[in-house]
């Protein structure tokens, strides 16, 4: 990294020329449980008796609202270790990833800026440097007379535009800069390459798994990019309970069958339980661990 106030990098600035330090054939992981599709043991989580009151549209949506709260606790480094199998989570294309809303519905896990032959003094050698995340309130990181002014191509900036574009500085003079945005977009049923390149999880109908209920065991995988392989009990465990936590909400009156709200409640009060249990194994493996609490 370059010092304070210097706009020369370090001698080995860690890739080789033209380089990303992070190759993108990162590594794949298959998982299933017991060669059973992922339906069947959401089944098995609830009950049979239980399992009846959803439909698709309703498992879609526990289970993409589950991904998301089980990703956010994982690291950057974490999730980008785990992409290989899907081959879309990077872009080096600055018309991509500098348009209106490419940021929207997805993890952005890290952003890249390659110094030109211009900004290096001795070799003209051309290396990858992490940038930083910043805020640009009121044009300050792209205004020269701001303190908040970003131009060290040594230790880059990035941030997210108005339109929700990502924005890497310092600017080439007044072109953008060479870089790449390596980031994991969220699951959507029904949602795919044919509607949208970018999706990380390729759900559409041409792929068959438009709906989580006709994902099969050989095909698991999809569901999952970014998710290490003993993260995904989370998952399940959370989907299981948004199911059950959102029927109590929506379908239980105080005329309903009584019987069936015991069920319920019986039911999530033991998966909350074992959710809890992953949530912490979770954490302190691929997040930020919890600090004790004193007593």
């Amino acid at each position: 990294m370059a010092g304070a106030g210097g706009n020369k990098g370090a001698i080995d600035p860690g890739s080789g020329i033209g380089q990303s330090p992070y190759t993108d054939d990162i590594g794949t992981t298959e998982f299933n449980f017991g060669g059973k599709p992922p339906i069947e043991f959401i089944q098995f989580l609830l009950g049979d008796s239980i399992f009846e009151l959803f439909g698709d549209r309703m498992l879609n949506e526990a289970f993409e609202r589950a991904f998301v709260e089980i990703s956010d606790i994982l690291l950057e480094e974490t999730i980008l270790a785990e992409l290989g199998g899907s081959g879309r989570y990077v872009s080096s294309d600055n018309t991509v990833y500098d348009d209106n809303k490419f940021s929207y519905k997805k993890r952005i896990l890290k952003v890249l800026r390659q110094n030109t032959a211009d900004e290096d003094t001795t070799a003209n050698d051309q290396y990858y440097y992490d940038c930083r995340k910043v805020q640009n309130v009121d044009s300050q990181a792209i205004n020269p007379n701001s303190i908040y002014y970003e131009n060290d191509p040594f230790n880059p900036a990035w941030y997210v535009s108005m339109g929700g574009g990502i924005n890497i500085l310092p600017k080439d003079s007044s072109t953008e800069p060479t870089g790449k945005v390596y980031y994991m977009s969220y699951p959507i049923f029904g949602i795919g390459t044919e509607i949208d390149i970018l999706q990380t999880h390729n759900l559409g109908q041409l792929t068959g798994w438009q709906n989580f209920s006709l994902v099969s065991s050989d095909s698991e995988g999809e569901i999952f990019h970014g998710i290490p392989y003993d993260a995904r009990n989370g998952i399940y465990y959370t989907m299981a309970a948004n199911l059950i936590d959102g029927y109590l909400s929506n379908h239980i009156q105080d005329d309903e069958d009584i019987e069936l709200v015991n069920l319920l409640k019986a039911q999530i009060e033991s998966i909350l339980f074992m959710k809890n249990k992953e949530l912490v194994l979770i954490q302190n493996k691929y997040g930020v661990p919890q600090e004790p609490q004193r007593q």
